[in-house]
């Protein structure tokens, strides 16, 4: 028998706002900021949950898997956070926190910094690190010496079949940017890494890809993009798929591929996720876009920004066009988006088939059982399902 909770609707959607600094004197002109907005209403209004005063940066998001908090890379500091209020409730100071991603009861995060008198990358020991996702205490580096972890700085992370996936750019040294994806197993902890050749330089991106791969975005030595799979076991297959570099513009996982935009192109290419191969068009919203998130039927969450003075964040249907626009703070930069739950009958109710699940501390699972788990469908939606033994 199967009890199913059925994500039947995207409610918020946090967008965290790097803020600004003038680069020339150091002054910070807007501090880093969360803030919410409830996606079920025609005309949403952002409520900021927290400023982040003394920080220079911010950039990452993510939900907990208990959707109760969140979790914040904010410079030099990994933040949890009340989900509904802002409040902290756990802090570690971590210098180059990057990027976010919670494994059960761990929270990994990449890092990386710039010297702002040497302008080159900030040497640390340790370029991935794995926090305890309840009080953020140190639980597990990997070491930057004797290949145990990256020996560069990272980016984007992601789960996979099993692992804990960094993308490895060494891009705070201008270049000298590296191309190479990591792979954590999270049953041994043991570290492999895979080099995505000489067209693979500058992973920025990376999404789960199904079937235990993933894809990265490229933005080469920015002269250039180019798309990267690898599986976590053979050799990595790269194809380049323009001359214009992709920068840190938006990119997301839009059913079987990835969606992503290239300097000087106001729309968004589409990747199948397994070839590489161009596999469609999206026209966007004809500008560049910062940062995106998708939501159930084709909708997508659009930041906008300057970079100094004004950001927005715009709803867009991917068919019928434009739906609204939410001033915000400068650079929205990432948006996380939490999900109602509402009863439903069983899972039979979704024109879908599963593509993945998870017990409740984020471990995947493999086939029938007992107990509790998410399980993500292939129209993009989650279940919360019961399964008893009978």
């Amino acid at each position: 028998m199967v009890l199913a909770l059925a994500v039947d609707a995207q409610d918020r959607a946090y967008i965290l706002c790097e803020g600004a600094l003038d680069f020339q004197s150091g002054v910070v002109t807007e501090s880093p900021r969360l803030g919410v907005v409830d996606l079920g209403v025609e005309e949403p209004v952002l409520s900021v949950l927290r400023v982040f005063e003394g920080h220079a940066f911010a950039s990452d998001v993510v939900v907990a898997s208990d959707g109760q908090s969140l979790y914040v890379a904010a410079e030099d500091t990994v933040y949890r956070l009340d989900a509904e209020t802002g409040a902290v409730m756990a802090e570690q100071p971590l210098q180059g926190a990057r990027k976010l991603a919670q494994a059960g009861d761990r929270v990994f995060v990449s890092r990386g910094d710039h010297d702002p008198v040497t302008w080159s990358s900030v040497p640390f020991d340790h370029y991935l690190v794995a926090l305890d996702a309840e009080d953020l205490t140190w639980q597990a580096g990997w070491a930057a010496a004797s290949d145990e972890g990256p020996a560069f700085a990272g980016e984007g992370v992601c789960m996979a079949g099993g692992g804990l996936y960094v993308a490895v750019n060494n891009a705070f040294s201008y270049g000298e940017e590296v191309g190479l994806i990591g792979r954590v197993d999270l049953v041994s902890g043991q570290y492999t890494e895979q080099e995505l050749g000489d067209l693979g330089l500058n992973p920025v991106h990376l999404f789960d890809a199904g079937g235990g791969a993933v894809v990265s975005v490229n933005a080469r030595q920015y002269d250039g993009t180019s798309l990267s799979r690898w599986d976590g076991a053979g050799d990595a297959i790269t194809l380049n798929v323009a001359e214009a570099t992709a920068g840190c513009g938006a990119a997301a996982w839009h059913g079987d591929g990835v969606l992503y935009q290239v300097y000087g192109e106001g729309g968004f290419r589409k990747a199948h996720g397994t070839t590489l191969a161009e596999s469609g068009i999206w026209d966007g919203n004809g500008q560049s876009v910062y940062a995106m998130a998708m939501l159930p039927g084709d909708r997508v969450l659009l930041g906008m920004t300057d970079f100094a003075t004004v950001g927005s964040v715009e709803l867009w249907d991917m068919e019928q066009g434009w739906s609204w626009t939410v001033p915000v703070g400068v650079a929205p930069g990432r948006l996380a988006v939490s999900s109602a739950v509402s009863e439903v009958p069983s899972a039979a109710a979704h024109n879908a088939h599963p593509v993945g699940a998870w017990d409740m501390m984020g471990r995947p699972l493999q086939g029938a059982g007992s107990g509790l788990r998410l399980v993500r469908w292939s129209d993009g939606t989650v279940t919360k399902e019961f399964r008893s033994a009978d």
